[in-house]
């Protein structure tokens, strides 16, 4: 049978000294398996899917397991995100983060919407590091934690403004009011502004992301602030982040 799905190629690894296997995430969120025959040859039709990140077209046949891939039409090419080597490697980092994640015998396609939301903010040049952040920050649960900044572990105090600390005892953020040396226990200090960005990440809709412009430092807090919780939650290491610069 011949389908055509828009998709994304997430991996892709070396079958013979002139084809590939490769993986494709399609709108829907599945997986899907092809052969792509002559691949590594110079006049090759699917030349295209060397150059990058990129959404297409994919047309291919398939009855059962592994399908045949035929034809590919770029219908994104990120130019920027593919052309600039910092943007390249939070692409990379993103890509890693959510295809480790799926489940071959389940589609979700919130985690397809996610990673196109991430490369369409990069390639428009939104601060990079905040960009990785959403990903991270709405991936979190996939990987068994979960980003409790909402309010005060202590006292239920829900002004942000006043949130100085995460803590790794109570799992949650601690207020100025609250501190004390049994409660700053595995805590850290985190900027409220960073707390902030993390509350509003976390609750809005992908949908609703049209830009992401906070500045560059605040940007790097944020990532290393949510590294840390998956440092501590999923125990999970994530190759493509030793390349991001922090």
């Amino acid at each position: 049978m011949i389908y055509q799905q828009t998709g994304m190629m997430i991996r892709q690894t070396n079958y013979s000294e002139t084809s590939r296997i490769i993986t494709i995430l399609t709108e829907s969120g599945e997986q899907v398996p092809l052969m792509a025959r002559g691949f590594n040859k110079p006049k090759s039709p699917f030349t295209v899917l060397r150059q990058g990140f990129l959404e297409a077209l994919f047309t291919y046949n398939r009855f059962k397991g592994m399908g045949t891939l035929n034809d590919v039409d770029v219908t994104e090419r990120y130019t920027n995100l593919n052309s600039n080597f910092e943007l390249y490697t939070h692409g990379s980092y993103i890509l890693e983060v959510i295809s480790r994640a799926l489940d071959e015998d389940y589609a979700e396609s919130a985690y397809y919407n996610l990673l196109r939301k991430a490369y369409d903010l990069l390639d428009d040049n939104n601060e990079r590091y905040s960009v990785t952040s959403l990903v991270l920050i709405k991936m979190l649960p996939a990987y068994g934690g979960e980003l409790n900044v909402d309010s005060c572990a202590i006292c239920g105090e829900s002004n942000y403004q006043n949130y100085s600390h995460y803590s790794f005892k109570y799992h949650s953020v601690i207020c100025n009011r609250c501190l004390s040396e049994e409660s700053l226990e595995r805590a850290v200090a985190i900027s409220n502004k960073v707390l902030y960005f993390s509350l509003y990440l976390k609750h809005v809709k992908i949908r609703d992301v049209k830009s992401i412009h906070i500045s560059e430092d605040i940007g790097k807090q944020l990532l290393r602030f949510i590294e840390m919780l998956y440092d501590e939650y999923s125990g999970v290491y994530f190759k493509s982040k030793k390349l991001i610069d922090k």
